[in-house]
């Protein structure tokens, strides 16, 4: 056969392996030293496992001698992973990542460039820098997700600002976002989500958001070998404030994630060695359970499947709170005299209000601490010593309202003295609109809580009722607002509005108390004031 003959049938079995749905890979796997000495790497298992939405089965080849193989495959997206690692030059190679086999013909090489190494003694030392180095690299994927009743963790797992996190968090659900960092917060929607489960895909609007990292899902159950190392990442919600955690895998299986890495906040997600997101921190059964991620693999295609159709929420940026520490020598009540708690408070219907500010929270606990600390020196051996109060203030506006109670008249009809008087909510908290003027002030979280029944030795709160604790950003509330309204909504009665004028002292009160903000942000115009 001549030359053109033969590479003319060599292009028409191409692309007729094409054409039947099957493309040729041919995997080389070698190694070298710093001498560069190449040495291939026979026997080794390659696993190439299709990624979502295709649900084909994974493929296993084996190098021969010569550290090659080749095969022929369904053309694709494939994740490439090596249970077993190489052990060479006196480390320990393992490879982990995503590579498109499309082609006719694909070769893909396995080398030192694109492997995972650590040495060969492998123990707990061995591995922690690669896992400090996974961490920087995957430590931003971990958002906050918020709701009107709580702040919990979430996964970006699409550059459509797709995010996995659980679903039990979800409900009751009303006001949505998804925090990136310090100053990006996004509206959300729920794309997908099963309860029983208990995950749930959401989706915000990266139109402009920014550069973002991607978590690479793995649900393959040889992505986690018995005696690996682990990580997690610890969200409070400030992205300085992000913390590795890590742990070792005792066991795993389709149902749980055995390891005795402390797990913290549900929504997280569970790294490998490799940094591929292999489990969900969940809770259950009252506890922290780790669950593998592919019970969250229907959820992910069905969200996948939705994008092109539904549309996503808006792109705006929402308020967040300055990441803005205030210190509390700058925050003693700014020439008022005599600390006055009550100057905060006032009543609007069957509720109480309350204006907190930084000012105002640091004298309350002040306060709270010097009185609980003469209680402990007139009973030193029968208290235990107050905790001095936190020392970090955030610039943020807290709007709490609070139900009143009051004593039903047949459940205390015959108490006799010795007994503690029984309480009931004269209502529930709905929702609460501030007004600057005629202007909404748009809140940066409207926090809903559930206020619960409690009992002592003199009262007996009998049930549970709901209340409000609204954040604003430092400037909601200030003298050139003209006036400033209130309007709150009961559980009672939606359409009756709850609305009061914010008194004009009140108001300059609360605009003085953010001074020592505005210094910080503002030194040179604070000076001229």
């Amino acid at each position: 056969m001549s030359r053109k003959l033969f590479l003319l049938f060599v292009l028409f079995a191409a692309v007729a392996a094409a054409q039947n749905g099957g493309v040729k890979v041919k995997i080389r796997v070698a190694l070298y030293d710093r001498d560069l000495n190449v040495k291939p790497v026979p026997r080794l298992v390659v696993k190439l496992t299709p990624v979502p939405p295709s649900t084909a089965s994974p493929i296993s080849l084996q190098t021969s001698l010569d550290g090659v193989v080749e095969s022929t495959i369904p053309p694709g997206k494939y994740h490439v992973s090596t249970g077993v690692p190489a052990e060479l030059f006196d480390k320990s190679y393992r490879w982990d990542f995503d590579a498109e086999l499309s082609k006719p013909e694909n070769l893909l090489e396995l080398s030192n460039d694109n492997a995972k190494i650590s040495p060969s003694a492998g123990g707990r030392e061995a591995h922690i820098d690669e896992l400090a180095t996974q961490y920087k690299r995957v430590k931003d994927t971990v958002v906050t997700v918020w709701t009107e009743n709580r702040a919990f963790d979430g996964t970006i797992i699409d550059p459509a600002g797709l995010v996995l996190t659980v679903e039990h968090q979800l409900e009751p659900l009303g006001w949505l976002a998804v925090q990136l960092d310090d100053q990006r917060r996004f509206a959300a929607v729920v794309v997908a989500k099963d309860p029983q489960s208990d995950v749930a895909v959401l989706r915000f609007n990266p139109t402009v958001a920014g550069t973002f990292p991607i978590a690479s899902v793995s649900s393959d159950p040889e992505a986690l070998v018995e005696g690996e190392r682990l990580f997690t990442v610890e969200n409070p919600g400030r992205a300085k404030q992000k913390k590795l955690l890590t742990g070792v895998l005792s066991r795993a299986d389709d149902q749980q994630i055995v390891s005795d890495i402390k797990a913290v906040y549900v929504g997280s997600p569970l790294f490998n060695s490799s940094g591929n997101a292999v489990g969900i921190i969940q809770y259950n059964d009252q506890k922290l359970t780790i669950k593998p991620i592919g019970i969250a693999t229907p959820v992910i295609k069905e969200a996948t499947a939705k994008l092109a159709s539904s549309e996503p929420p808006s792109s705006r940026l929402l308020p967040v709170v300055p990441d803005v520490e205030l210190t509390t020598a700058s925050l003693r009540s700014p020439g008022h005299g005599h600390w006055e708690k009550d100057f905060y408070q006032s009543k609007l219907g069957d509720f109480i209000v309350e204006f907190i500010t930084p000012v105002s929270a640091y004298e309350t606990r002040t306060d709270e601490y010097e009185a609980s600390m003469k209680e402990y020196a007139k009973h030193p051996n029968s208290r235990t010593k107050p905790g001095v109060p936190d020392d970090k203030y955030f610039p943020s506006l807290l709007i709490a309202v609070f139900p009143q109670t009051k004593m039903p008249y047949w459940e205390n009809f015959g108490r006799t003295s010795n007994a503690p008087v029984v309480r009931r909510y004269k209502n529930g908290f709905s929702k609460m609109m501030l007004l600057c003027g005629d202007r909404e002030v748009e809140p940066v979280w409207p926090h809903k809580i559930v206020e619960g029944g409690y009992r002592n030795w003199n009262v007996i709160v009998a049930d549970e009722s709901s209340g409000g604790r609204y954040v604003y950003l430092p400037d909601a509330i200030t003298p050139k607002c003209g006036k400033v309204t209130l309007r709150i909504f009961s559980t009672k009665n939606e359409d009756a509005v709850l609305e009061k004028v914010v008194d004009e002292k009140i108001v300059q009160r609360i605009y003085e108390d953010f001074e020592a903000y505005r210094a910080l942000e503002h030194p040179a115009a604070a000076a001229n004031q």
